[in-house]
């Protein structure tokens, strides 16, 4: 998980510097809190430490002290939190869950459910020399029952390594004895599989139990045990499948730090803004200007090989195909695993080295969606989105979805790189033919998308007319001026217009995507649809994309292969992550669910991972 936080160490650090910075930003009438939250959070928290003690040397004080004197309420809190040693951290939340009356059983579950082995150990000895006390005693003395009994479990930190083959389906179908099979629930069952067998084992037994059960894990736990000891189990279960801490503590140590949100939104206070980072998942800084950018580099799933050869790979191909049967595994995982630019230059090579086409011997040698994959992921990216979209247009009959996908996802100079292309590779001009194939207000938008001439940045003064604007457009009168809608979503940069949807949300009660799905049909309504959802959110997009090429029936391959290999070097990561978000099973399942063969392995590699 390395590398995976919102907040990294600082590259030019300067502890006393950074003491500096802080004394000023307290010195004096008022305080800057800009000052002090931009920098907290850009600082990692080791960094923190450092600055705490350079703070201590210059100044003789307490920087810890000198923040709750200057700050107050929920952003004295975060603060606070944010300047505590991660251990300490974890150590003084449960004291405090502990002490007292009553006794807080959410903070319990969720560091103990979600720590590694490590730090539990690290934990429990942190607690004692904190305090003087043995944790696993005080967690004891101040719970009782099968709640405990795992819990004490789980401060064991002794989980078992690795996955036992031949025991999962022994646990699942203990598991399904224990509870649906059973008139009342063997809880001690369900405490020794989920409190002892590793993470990856219990992964895997959860999807041999829902082939047994018919239920989800969770769905099980849910009926069959209550209060503290359901919450608990589930933690575990939630846990296994993937570690998502809340709100206060998600905020602090695996923060999406709050001066992210107040630079996105500086219409809000410091309090505000720590309530916007409740979403477990939110859509990165980076991408909500739903279009791919240089900022988005390093979201793809395929990267560019280190140890590259082109003249090595084309060897490997070469022989992969050569002689009786081909070695389709070997095909794959190479292409998989080299950037589309790393293709190119083996495709030369292999054309150097045996005189011969590589694509076209890997369509003599390949068939079926596979093929269709492989050839798809051998064409440079402009190629790939100019013969879609050429596709879509001759012939009988036009392919809205190809239009509307490729035409609202795009950055303006990608699509003027697209116009250019086409022009080269068919002699002819791309929006002649799109005009030439479709009509009415569906054409009107998709020749303003062509033009790649949105505006620049936010227009404050405009944000609410344009709001008033579409509402008068839609809502509020009989009918649709579809006229409008064109023009402000068509034109508009989608910083500015993501501000249009907040305003308007305000004014209409309705949400944008609600009154065009009312307001407008047929390829406009989709085409509206797909710019707003872009606006908000690319990946978000076209993690829906993927999700209904899957859904139903059938699968629209075409589709499912164009988002992967054009997504798989630009925000593959974070599509995944909406994905699991939105639809609450991994985009790694749906694809395992819904293909097959070579097929399925070769989009499974693209896909990158599992976040089950």
């Amino acid at each position: 998980m390395a590398g995976r936080g919102s907040v990294r160490a600082s590259g030019n650090f300067n502890a006393n510097q950074d003491a500096e910075i802080l004394y000023k930003a307290m010195k004096g009438l008022g305080t800057d809190e800009d000052s002090i939250m931009k920098l907290l959070t850009s600082r990692s928290n080791s960094q923190r430490q450092q600055i705490k003690a350079a703070y201590k040397t210059l100044h003789g004080k307490d920087l810890v002290g000198d923040l709750q004197g200057e700050l107050g309420g929920t952003f004295e809190t975060l603060v606070v939190a944010l300047m505590t040693p991660p251990i300490l951290y974890d150590v003084t939340s449960l004291r405090n869950a502990i002490k007292g009356a009553g006794t807080d059983e959410k903070v319990l579950i969720e560091i103990l459910s979600s720590r590694t082995a490590q730090q539990i150990k690290d934990i429990t000895a942190a607690y004692r020399q904190e305090f003087d006390a043995e944790l696993e005693e005080d967690v004891t003395g101040d719970t009782s029952g099968h709640f405990r009994r795992l819990l004490v479990i789980l401060l064991q930190a002794s989980r078992q390594q690795g996955v036992q083959e031949g025991n999962i389906e022994a646990d699942a179908q203990t598991l399904f004895s224990a509870g649906e099979k059973n008139y009342g629930t063997d809880e001690d069952q369900f405490i020794t599989i989920l409190g002892n067998r590793s993470t990856e084992h219990l992964r895997r037994v959860f999807a041999a139990y829902m082939k047994l059960a018919g239920y989800e894990m969770e769905e099980s736990i849910q009926r069959e045990t209550s209060g503290g000891l359901r919450d608990l189990l589930l933690a575990v279960v939630k846990c296994a499948r993937s570690v998502q801490p809340t709100l206060q503590r998600l905020c602090t140590i695996r923060c999406r730090a709050v001066v992210v949100e107040l630079e996105r939104r500086p219409d809000l206070n410091q309090s505000d803004a720590l309530l916007q980072t409740r979403s477990p998942t939110p859509p990165p800084p980076n991408q909500t200007n739903g279009h791919q950018s240089t900022t988005m580099a390093g979201r793809g799933s395929v990267r560019a090989s280190g140890n590259f050869n082109a003249n090595q790979d084309a060897e490997i191909l070469y022989k992969a195909m050569k002689g009786l049967g081909t070695d389709e595994d070997s095909i794959m995982k190479l292409l998989t695993s080299r950037s589309n630019s790393q293709r190119q230059q083996i495709k030369a090579a292999y054309k150097t080295l045996h005189g011969k086409d590589l694509v076209g011997d890997l369509k003599g040698e390949l068939g079926g969606k596979f093929e269709t994959l492989v050839v798809a992921l051998m064409t440079p990216p402009i190629l790939y989105d100019v013969t879609s979209l050429r596709n879509a247009i001759k012939g009988a009959g036009t392919d809205e979805k190809v239009l509307i996908e490729i035409l609202s996802s795009r950055t303006a100079q990608q699509i003027k790189d697209i116009t250019a292309a086409y022009r080269q590779e068919f002699n002819k001009n791309l929006e002649e033919d799109v005009t030439g194939d479709t009509s009415g207000h569906f054409r009107r938008l998709l020749v303003i998308l062509l033009q790649a001439s949105r505006q620049q940045g936010v227009q404050e003064g405009n944000i609410e007319a344009d709001a008033q604007t579409l509402f008068s457009a839609g809502e509020k009168k009989f009918g649709t001026d579809e006229e409008q809608f064109i023009t402000i979503l068509g034109n508009r940069s989608t910083e500015h217009l993501r501000r249009v949807f907040a305003a308007y949300m305000k004014l209409a009660g309705y949400e944008m995507e609600e009154s065009i799905q009312r307001e407008t049909s047929g390829g406009l309504r989709d085409l509206l649809l797909a710019v707003v959802k872009c606006a908000r959110s690319v990946p978000a997009y076209f993690a829906e994309t993927l999700y209904y090429s899957m859904k139903g029936a059938g699968t629209d391959d075409q589709t499912l292969i164009r988002v992967m290999v054009s997504r798989s070097e630009v925000d593959m990561l974070d599509i995944r992550a909406d994905y699991r978000r939105l639809f609450a099973k991994s985009l790694h399942s749906a694809i395992q669910g819904d293909t097959s063969g070579d097929y399925r392995k070769a989009l499974l590699l693209l896909c990158g991972g599992n976040d089950a």
